[in-house]
């Protein structure tokens, strides 16, 4: 399985890559965007930045996160749709998607989740839907 850091390896490795090769490790990591982190995602949007928004006292306050969402989500139709041979514009998005990813989960570990902390009763909401989703995903 494809996981964020290797995002960046594959921008790094992708132009000494044959055809073939570049297609299926762009494949890989199309599989693992589109399978795994879009649905990770959306359910952020619906516990964690509900219960943050509940914290915050306005739902508003996590725009800017779901905000990377849809960036992200339009790096990844950007990928999907680039040539395998336009090399650069497949590192480009690569090391894109890789920074920006790479910074939301930083906002989430020191912003989001210290606010959690803080509050036992919400956070123990958020881990009983957390439990409850990997029973079910």
């Amino acid at each position: 399985m494809v996981h964020v850091g290797q995002i960046r390896l594959a921008a790094a490795d992708v132009g000494d890559l044959a055809t073939e090769e570049r297609e299926a490790v762009v494949g890989n990591v199309l599989d693992f965007l589109r399978g795994t982190l879009l649905p990770h995602a959306e359910w952020e949007e619906q516990v964690l930045y509900a219960a943050v928004g509940e914290l915050l006292g306005d739902a508003r306050a996590t725009a800017a996160m779901t905000r990377d969402h849809v960036a992200i989500g339009r790096l990844i139709d950007a990928l999907a749709e680039t040539g395998s041979s336009d090399v650069a514009r497949l590192r480009e998005l690569l090391y894109g998607l890789h920074a920006l990813i790479t910074v939301h989960f930083e906002k989430e570990e020191e912003i989001y989740l210290p606010l959690l902390d803080e509050r036992p009763d919400v956070a123990k909401r958020v881990m009983q839907q957390v439990a409850a989703h990997h029973q079910h995903g």
